[in-house]
């Protein structure tokens, strides 16, 4: 198997070499499994640690479900996770502020549908069930793509850290990163291959995951070119069809292509003036306490963005600073959850082998993880 490493920006062809074996990926599974114990424990027993804030209760409906296993599950079902929920079951809405659900993309709702035949036709266990089950897929192929490109050392570290960030938590619950996450690093493991015509399915199936799929489908475009293959930049372009796609049926159902543009709940800050206008505005606010940590993490990803573009290449750096900026255009919140999912940035710390800096990083990071995990589970309004 042929793969390409970027050195000082340019594409360099390495020899060809098994991207991990059976034993290898036993690694990422491993600390899947560590770490979904670790934080179920963390969740079950938040409000021992804090107040519960009742403003934002579970979702979680209680019907035919016994008490214990309630206590364990109903800490991960809050915010997004019924729009989803709501989408998988009804379809989409597009009229009042508070009904309108067009603005979560589909594939993340079709497997919820189809999974429910594995948990008895109830949805939001099936929600659960495909997120955790992708996130597992997204640590394997994130291994896989670190270790075909690095070496196993660099694949555990990015694993480690990828887990361990602060607002890892979102990959356990009903939500839709852990899908994207997949995807994205499988469109890009796959370019590493060559095998374009698969790398652009999956950075298409991304594009109508999440939004910022589009940041997917530009970064292989860009990697494609960079490297200096035209006609494999042609078959990652037409990654962004499943887009439009999603467009045309928007247009169609509900009279507003931009449909999924709209906001479901107020308070967001809508885009006014130019691009680059609306972007800096979003860091001229009144800020919260968790605008702040949105606007800190949205710094430091776009500068690690920068460094991922000089030591990855342009179609890295590409998918991370339009993964940060396109929502940069709407709002800082949610910020959290779109850094998560830029899997570059994990594995451009990761490259760092300083065993000091390492282990401090992660050991910050996992402190981190926990208290925003207590704070999720008990209701705080971190989404």
């Amino acid at each position: 198997m042929t793969s390409i490493r970027e050195t000082a920006g340019r594409p360099d062809v390495v020899s060809a070499r098994p991207a991990g074996s059976g034993a290898a990926l036993a690694a990422p599974g491993v600390i899947f499994i560590v770490s979904r114990g670790f934080l179920a424990v963390v969740a079950r027993y938040a409000t021992s640690l804090i107040p519960a804030l009742h403003r934002y209760p579970s979702l979680l409906p209680r019907d035919h479900l016994a008490p214990g296993v309630w206590a364990w599950l109903s800490p991960w079902f809050r915010f997004d996770a019924r729009w989803y929920v709501d989408v998988a079951e009804h379809g989409y809405r597009y009229g009042a502020i508070s009904q309108t659900n067009t603005n979560f993309f589909p594939l993340y709702p079709l497997l919820i549908r189809g999974a429910q035949v594995l948990t008895l036709g109830n949805p939001w266990f099936a929600a659960l069930l495909v997120a955790n089950a992708a996130f597992l897929a997204a640590l394997l192929l994130l291994w896989s793509w670190a270790d075909l490109k690095w070496d196993q050392q660099v694949a555990l570290r990015c694993v480690l850290l990828t887990v361990a960030f602060p607002f890892a938590f979102f990959f356990a619950a009903p939500y839709a990163e852990p899908v994207f996450l997949a995807l994205a690093v499988a469109a890009f493991y796959l370019a590493e291959q060559r095998r374009w015509g698969w790398a652009a399915a999956a950075a298409g199936f991304s594009a109508i995951t999440r939004p910022v799929g589009v940041a997917v489908v530009a970064g292989l475009v860009v990697l494609a070119l960079w490297r200096g293959d035209r006609r494999a930049a042609v078959k990652a372009a037409l990654g962004i069809l499943p887009f439009l796609g999603f467009v045309a049926y928007l247009w169609a159902v509900t009279g507003h292509p931009l449909a999924f543009a709209v906001y479901h709940t107020a308070g967001w800050v809508p885009p006014h003036g130019s691009v680059l206008h609306t972007v800096a505005s979003q860091f001229h606010t009144r800020l919260s306490p968790f605008d702040r940590i949105d606007a800190a993490l949205s710094a430091i990803f776009l500068l690690s963005g920068l460094f991922v573009w000089r030591m990855m290449g342009a179609g890295y750096g590409v998918l991370v600073l339009l993964g940060v900026f396109l929502p940069l255009t709407r709002s800082l919140a949610g910020m959290e959850r779109y850094c998560a999912v830029l899997f570059p940035v994990f594995a451009l710390w990761a490259r760092r082998r300083n065993p000091f800096i390492q282990v401090s990083l992660f050991s910050l990071s996992l402190l981190a993880l926990t208290i925003a995990t207590v704070m999720f589970a008990a209701g705080y309004a971190i989404f």
